[in-house]
């Protein structure tokens, strides 16, 4: 008989992701997969040329009714060294998330309260006790993830000139930075939405911008290039594009690899 699982666990304040993993392992052979579960990779390239500087490998899934995006972070040669549970507890575009870098074990996360805060976390090593903060989360906040869920819910609103304006949460400054989205021209062939995300108000002029290029069809996130979440092997940030591709999506995720990816051991470094 299956364990009982309930969708209002939430993670204390630091939790590392193996909670994550006992909670998952423990509900998995209780959770029914949905036809609109999801399993596709992204490629990140350096910006200034094609080497490949990690690959992205999400799978979308439900958890007793709980909408859970699970993604591995992989080196060149397909070793994991990074992983990120994302629960879309309430609003899409404000979920939880842990994340965990194997390789410094660098750790950071969100998570609501009862009283609807954000207690946000980062660990800036392995070993070290996290930072941590309570906030109270302005109308437009915007949580990792979550950012792809803000575009399409404001689609329209995204288009007129002006853009919109949102907070993204960071949890590595404990706090939040003022984005600005606002539409770009498309110059291309391509039936695509460009978009440009930078920094609000005079802050702007001190961080370089990010470009995300959407279908038209789906708006579907088809491209990212920018500064990624992701360091590089030095602990440093690293401008990259990613690509996602209509060939990266994978067929629907089986229970099976499901468990894999919870389970997969974070690798401390990449090989090479």
């Amino acid at each position: 008989m299956p364990l009982p699982c309930r969708t209002s666990t939430r993670l204390p304040r630091g939790a590392r992701a193996p909670i994550a993993l006992l909670l998952g392992l423990a509900c998995l052979a209780a959770m029914p997969l949905h036809a609109t579960d999801r399993h596709y990779i992204g490629v990140a390239y350096a910006l200034d040329g094609n080497a490949v500087r990690y690959r992205e490998e999400h799978w979308l899934f439900d958890d007793r009714g709980t909408r859970v995006r699970l993604v591995l972070y992989r080196c060149g040669d397909g070793t994991a060294f990074a992983r990120k549970w994302v629960r879309y507890v309430d609003v899409p575009w404000a979920p939880e998330f842990t994340f965990e870098d194997g390789r410094d074990g660098y750790r950071e996360g969100v998570r609501r309260t009862a009283n609807g805060q954000l207690d946000i976390y980062a660990s800036r090593h392995r070993g070290a006790a996290p930072d941590s903060a309570t906030l109270t989360p302005p109308a437009d906040t915007v949580i990792d993830a979550g950012f792809d869920d803000y575009v399409r819910g404001h689609w329209r609103q995204l288009l007129q000139p002006d853009g919109l304006r949102a907070d993204f949460v960071m949890p590595s400054r404990l706090g939040v930075l003022p984005l600005r989205l606002r539409p770009v021209p498309n110059t291309g062939a391509e039936a695509v939405q460009r978009l440009r995300m930078s920094l609000d108000g005079w802050l702007g002029k001190l961080a370089p911008s990010v470009d995300l290029v959407y279908a038209l069809s789906d708006q579907r996130l088809l491209r990212f290039e920018g500064i990624s979440n992701i360091r590089d092997a030095d602990g440093h940030t690293q401008r990259v594009r990613i690509e996602f591709p209509r060939d990266g999506e994978q067929p629907a995720p089986s229970q099976a690899e499901i468990t894999m990816a919870m389970s997969t051991p974070l690798a401390a470094r990449c090989p090479g």
